[in-house]
C-alpha cells in the first residue's frame, strides 16, 4: 500500500543553520494498517507527514501509494489519494459554512463540478445518519455554522469528513494535541472507531506515549530523522509507557 524508500530532507542546506530532518527513511504500510509515530521535537515525524502529503519535496527517495508514485506530485494532486487531519481544529473545515455544507464539500471531493441543485434530500439524510454515529448531537445542528462548534466537535467533524471518500491513506497530525484531556480522549475513541469501520490505512503522529501504545497495531519512534525503534503485534501490545520513556531517553538507538 504505502512504500517509502530512502526518504531524505535537509533544511538550510549549505548554511550555518543546516539541519538533517530525515535521513534515508524507509517504511512500508500494508492496506488497513494503523501506524503510530512518536518522537521528540525535531525528530522528523512532522517532516515525514509533510513529505507524504506533498507540502515539501524530498531531497532524495521515493513515495509510492497503492502503486502510484507520489514523489513529484504537488499537494493538491495528492488530495485524490489521501486525507489529513491537523492539530488545529480550525484548519480542517470552513467555519463560515454550515455543518451540512462542509460535509457536502467532503462528499464531492475529487469529483467533477457542474451546475446542479444544492444538497439533496438523500445527501442530507445520509449526513444526518453519519453525524448521529459521532454521538455529539451534531445531527441536530446541521444548519449551524461550523465556527460555532466547540473544538472537539469541530475536530470530530473534520475526522468524519476526512474518512468520507475512503482515502487510500489517512494522516493524523497530532490531531488531539490542541484539545482538553476529556475531549481528546473522546476524539481518540472516535478515531479508533472510524479507522476500524472504514478500514483506513492510517499514520498518526502523536506526542503521547500512552496514545501511541493504545492506538493501532504498529508503532515507530523517530530520533534525529531516523526510525530508531519499532514494535507491532504482541510486542507492541505488551509495551508500557515506561518502556517507551526508556527508549526515548536512551542515547543508543534500539534495533528496529
Amino acid at each position: 500500500m504505502l512504500n517509502i524508500q530512502g526518504l531524505s530532507k535537509t533544511w538550510g542546506r549549505d548554511t550555518m543553520d543546516e539541519r538533517v530532518a530525515l535521513d534515508q527513511v524507509s517504511l512500508q504500510l500494508r492496506k488497513g494498517e494503523f501506524l503510530t509515530v512518536i518522537g521528540g521535537n525535531g525528530s522528523g515525524k512532522s517532516t515525514l507527514l509533510n513529505l507524504i502529503a506533498g507540502v515539501h519535496q524530498p531531497d532524495a527517495g521515493r513515495i509510492y501509494l497503492d502503486g502510484v508514485d507520489l514523489t513529484a506530485l504537488p499537494e493538491h494532486r495528492r488530495a485524490a489519494h489521501l486525507s489529513r487531519v491537523f492539530q488545529d481544529p480550525l484548519l480542517g473545515s470552513a467555519g463560515g459554512m454550515t455543518v451540512e455544507e462542509n460535509l457536502a464539500l467532503a462528499a464531492r471531493r475529487g469529483r467533477r463540478r457542474g451546475l446542479c441543485w444544492g444538497i439533496t434530500s438523500a445527501e442530507r439524510a445520509s449526513f444526518k445518519k453519519m453525524l448521529a454515529q459521532l454521538e455529539l448531537g451534531l445531527e441536530e445542528r446541521m444548519s449551524s455554522r461550523v465556527g460555532l462548534l466547540s473544538g472537539g466537535q469541530r475536530q470530530a467533524l473534520t475526522l468524519l469528513m476526512a474518512a468520507m471518500r475512503d482515502p487510500k491513506l489517512l494522516l493524523l497530525d497530532e490531531h488531539t494535541a490542541a484539545l482538553d484531556p476529556k475531549t481528546a480522549a473522546r476524539v481518540l475513541a472516535l478515531t479508533n472507531r472510524i479507522v476500524g469501520e472504514y478500514g483506513l490505512t492510517t499514520i498518526m503522529v502523536t506526542h503521547s506515549m500512552r496514545d501511541a501504545i493504545d492506538c493501532g497495531g504498529r508503532l515507530i519512534m523517530m530520533r534525529e530523522g531516523r526510525i530508531v525503534y519499532a514494535a507491532e503485534g504482541v510486542q507492541k501490545n505488551g509495551l508500557k509507557a515506561a518502556d517507551l520513556i526508556g527508549k526515548f531517553q536512551s542515547d543508543a538507538p534500539a534495533a528496529c
